[in-house]
């Protein structure tokens, strides 16, 4: 309840510890190991031992610390560590990142396994073109590459999507374990966990060098690299975003990586394609998305089967190039989203130029590209329905699709695999439990759905969800459903907690103190009772007996960070 979670109550310490302790991973950091951007497996120093062991035991500890949300808020507190500008966060950059990363996780296809945490972000101000992703599924954003995308919300999300595919991928558990295979190195991984306490309360002057070069990892391979443009590409798309953005992406980043000063390890040139590369192969995504219709040539002509269309020019801060491939990623989402000619409802205004389809952003830059020639629009018009006609006859869209066809029966049956994970239920419920605990209603109320999305006979779920309707005010609807936990298996102690927090929101401390006294006296009892009755008793302004009951708390959980510091400092 208060220690980090599966530390104590999940897999971390049984399956990792049994794990390492096979592989011999005793091994400890040099003090001197830099961190992130520069880590290296170069540096780690160990034992060589069973390779195929060492790489099982790294990737648990990896897979294992990014299910935990206390790491993840670790990670967030590693945030502001990037905040290296001298100014306010850039307000505009923020705003555009969080829309941008709500649309991808409501609407994009992708998968999060059941050992994941849901995705968490923080816009730091920093002038840097970069964004990365952290084990735990924290992404940290620089306001300063927003900015640099000319605040163009299609090129940002490509980005993002890509740094989404290595968090539901687990791109760093994996490219560890890969690592550790080719070199035969041992793992740092156990000295990190073993030196540190995670638990809710507890900050980042609290956990030891090693953790924080544990925390600070994201080495990512070169194929993983390939693996997050692609289904980055994929995300952005399905989630309604111009899927011209990626290569118009990848043409920004172009002119960064001549300049290396301003760029950080989204362009290591170790561990990353040639970004000239990555642009061809995001071009070839966009023209079978497209289903092979339109390219983009000679930098910024656009072209409509073999027909050159129209040439780009600069708009607002995109420059040519970039814009050709807006442009053409504004044909290529209207003919894969629409089967049918007629699909396009094209009309022509009053003063001759022509419209179609629907006020979607993703079609702007198109539509304000064939406004600029006078019957322009006209010809456009012609070569779409001419090419619904010649797709009937050749199977076109089959054929272009069937790469994204087979990526999304891919995903079908992975949901599949993970829904039928019934046992994992309780570990999503662990994690409700600790976001509850540090104030993040809302990433506690998505890990008890998915809790009770795998096993709906889950008392924990539905109690967990009960408490997070009372943190949202709705309490008749929260103490039916916690009643309904507590029959589900009116032994089970952490139900009665549950509805002691919904009467202490409701301000019925008494009700709420006797539901602590039957939770610690029921058959599995839980002892955060005695925490939450410590809060209880200082609301009343009885001190004596808030210090007994933390008191209490503490002996049966001396690892316990989140005892309020004026009673910590007196327990014995």
């Amino acid at each position: 309840m208060i220690q980090g979670k599966k530390i104590r109550q999940k897999k971390w310490q049984k399956k990792v510890a049994a794990a390492l302790l096979a592989a011999g991973m005793f091994s400890f950091l040099p003090a001197g190991l830099p961190t992130a951007q520069a880590f290296g497996w170069g540096n780690v120093v160990g034992s060589i031992i069973g390779a195929s062991i060492q790489a099982d035991a790294l990737r648990s500890n990896f897979l294992s610390a990014g299910d935990n949300p206390t790491v993840q808020n670790a990670h967030h507190d590693l945030a502001t560590r990037h905040a290296t500008a001298n100014r306010p966060v850039d307000a505009r950059a923020v705003k555009m990142t969080d829309e941008i990363m709500k649309q991808m996780i409501e609407r994009g296809d992708y998968v999060l396994r059941n050992n994941s945490l849901p995705f968490r972000w923080q816009v730091v101000p920093n002038n840097t073109f970069n964004a990365s992703c952290y084990f735990s599924n924290f992404i940290i954003v620089h306001d300063g590459f927003v900015e640099k995308c000319g605040y163009n919300r299609d090129m940002v999300a490509a980005v993002l999507g890509h740094e989404m595919t290595h968090g539901f991928n687990q791109h760093i558990a994996n490219s560890a374990a890969k690592s550790t295979w080719a070199n035969a190195l041992s793992g740092m991984a156990n000295s990190a966990l073993s030196a540190s306490n995670f638990g809710v309360g507890v900050g980042l002057t609290g956990l030891s060098d090693a953790t924080l070069r544990f925390l600070t990892v994201k080495n990512i391979n070169v194929a993983d690299e390939k693996d997050a443009d692609r289904n980055g590409f994929y995300v952005m798309a399905s989630a309604g975003f111009n899927p011209g953005g990626a290569a118009a992406a990848m043409a920004r980043m172009s002119y960064y990586t001549e300049h290396r000063s301003q760029v950080a390890d989204f362009f290591n040139p170790s561990d990353h394609p040639d970004t000239r590369k990555r642009l061809k192969d995001m071009a070839e995504l966009l023209h079978k998305y497209g289903i092979g219709h339109t390219e983009v040539k000679n930098v910024n002509d656009v072209y409509f089967d073999k027909e050159l269309l129209l040439t780009a020019e600069p708009e607002g801060l995109q420059d040519a190039e970039e814009m050709a491939y807006l442009i053409s990623g504004g044909i290529a989402k209207g003919f894969h989203d629409n089967r049918f000619y007629a699909s396009w409802n094209f009309k022509t205004n009053a003063d001759g130029t022509v419209d179609f389809l629907n006020n979607d952003p993703a079609y702007q830059p198109l539509k304000n590209a064939l406004k600029v020639e006078k019957g322009l629009g006209q010809r456009f018009q012609a070569l779409v329905e001419r090419a619904y006609n010649n797709d009937v006859k050749n199977n076109a869209r089959e054929e272009y699709l069937q790469d994204e066809m087979d990526r999304k029966q891919r995903n079908r049956e992975l949901r599949q695999e993970q829904a039928a994970r019934k046992h994992d239920s309780n570990d999503k419920a662990i994690n409700g439990q600790t976001y509850l605990k540090m104030g993040l209603t809302n990433l506690a109320e998505q890990e008890f759905k998915r809790s009770s999305k795998l096993d709906n006979t889950n008392p924990s779920a539905k109690s967990g969800m009960a408490t997070v309707l009372g943190k949202q005010g709705k309490f008749d609807e929260a103490l039916k459903m916690a009643n309904e936990a507590i029959a589900m298996n009116p032994e089970l102690g952490s139900s009665y907690v549950a509805r002691a927090i919904i009467y202490k929101d409701m301000g019925k401390l008494d009700s709420a103190l006797n539901d602590c006294n039957t939770a610690l006296q029921s058959p599995q009892s839980n002892t955060y009772a005695y925490k939450l009755a410590g809060d209880i008793f200082h609301l009343q302004g009885a001190e004596d007996s808030a210090l007994m009951e933390y008191q209490a708390y503490h002996d049966s959980r001396p690892a316990a960070k989140d005892i309020p510091a004026a009673y910590a400092a007196r327990l014995n």
